[in-house]
């Protein structure tokens, strides 16, 4: 078979990039190991927030949540689970004058408070926090499937279950062997296949320095007699290293904003340990009387590939071969719209701005700033 474009990966941002792909008449395919979602995307917190220190990615997380928050009519029916809750960002004296230039781009009805404004909260340590209106959370898994259907309703070809074997580049472009036998032909290729992206562009000579941690999720249940003090937006506690998200009903989740520890992407526990969970409630308690008296009802492990810069890398690096990985644990609400500029640079048609993301760029030393202090997942 042969194809314009070939992806292996179908996470949110692979199958994001072979919609816009396709839909502008490429024919396009999409290489898994296993199913849509079935890796670190479905596992991820779903976080919608576009409060990001570097402009660039704080207009795409923008775009993103508009075509999350009007995904049937973007797809054709598919849902992304979204919904808006807000999010307060809670943050210590020494990140004041860079929360207030990232709250400066969040757009109307974002606004910078003091702990006061937040009675209900126990606010120690926290100097300011920022308001962002528009942000929420959606459902990882339903927004992937949607954005996998809709490519296949422009044409695209998803080869499912089928690992990616081998990988050779030639001077007409890449063929591609899944473990079936099949070969594939391509005239490009885009590798974003996660905390596996880096073992599968090594036999081309290309060496990116990405890392693989394990990051755990709790999910915590209130007290039914609480149900008049639950947190009914996203809260990001930057001071205090956690951030939470309501769900239906009585329950949330919660998991850390720092570095964890290293993992194989082959061989990692996905379970939450007990002690795991419990840290992480305690996390969140710390900042709410309801969650003191939550029970715990749950929680996973996943991965997330990391960056040096904790930003993503996006751009060529060879002559048909383009990457997109390194998001890093912040990419999920970014890939609608991060979908269509990987396939603009595909098509040689780039905004400027993302040769900034551009895996050269740690080989030269011009790493990008992320964050605030330790918590550089805010990017």
């Amino acid at each position: 078979m042969s194809y314009d474009v070939g992806i292996i990966g179908a996470g949110v941002h692979g199958v994001s990039a072979a919609f816009h792909l396709a839909r502008r008449g490429l024919s396009t395919a999409v290489f898994d190991r296993s199913t849509p979602a079935s890796g670190p995307t479905g596992r991820s917190g779903g976080i919608c927030r576009a409060y990001y220190t570097d402009a660039f990615l704080a207009e795409v997380a923008r775009e993103g949540i508009a075509f999350l928050a009007d995904f049937g009519e973007r797809t054709g029916g598919g849902q992304s689970g979204f919904r808006r809750t807000g999010a307060f960002y809670l943050h210590g004296p020494g990140d004041v004058p860079a929360a207030r230039q990232a709250a400066a781009r969040l757009g109307p009805g974002a606004e910078v408070v003091g702990p006061e404004a937040l009675p209900h909260l126990d606010t120690e340590g926290v100097a300011v926090a920022v308001w962002e209106p528009e942000a929420g959370y959606a459902d990882p898994f339903a927004t992937t499937l949607g954005l996998a259907e809709a490519a296949r309703g422009h044409g695209a070809e998803l080869h499912l279950n089928r690992p990616v074997v081998a990988v050779e580049e030639g001077a007409r472009g890449v063929t591609v062997t899944t473990a079936d036998g099949g070969t594939h032909h391509l005239g490009a290729l885009l590798v974003a296949a996660g905390p596996w992206t880096a073992p599968l562009l090594r036999p081309l000579g290309v060496d990116l320095p990405l890392t693989v941690e394990r990051h755990v999720v709790a999910i915590m249940e209130h007290d039914p007699a609480d149900t008049a003090e639950l947190v009914p937006y996203v809260l990001i506690d930057v001071a205090g290293g956690h951030y939470s998200t309501p769900q239906p009903r009585t329950q949330y989740l919660v998991g850390g904003v720092v570095a964890a520890f290293p993992a194989d992407p082959d061989d990692f526990d996905r379970t939450a340990a007990p002690e795991e969970r419990a840290g992480l409630a305690a996390a969140a308690a710390r900042r709410s009387p309801a969650r003191r008296r939550a029970l715990p009802a749950g929680g996973w492990a996943s991965l997330y590939d990391v960056s040096p810069d904790w930003q993503p890398v996006t751009g060529r690096v060879t002559e048909h071969v383009y990457v997109d990985a390194g998001t890093s644990g912040h990419g999920f609400k970014l890939a609608p719209a991060w979908g269509e500029h990987v396939a603009r640079l595909v098509l040689g048609e780039a905004d400027p701005r993302l040769a900034a993301f551009a895996p050269s760029r740690f080989a030269s030393g011009t790493g990008l700033a992320a964050g605030f202090g330790a918590v550089r997942i805010l990017g």
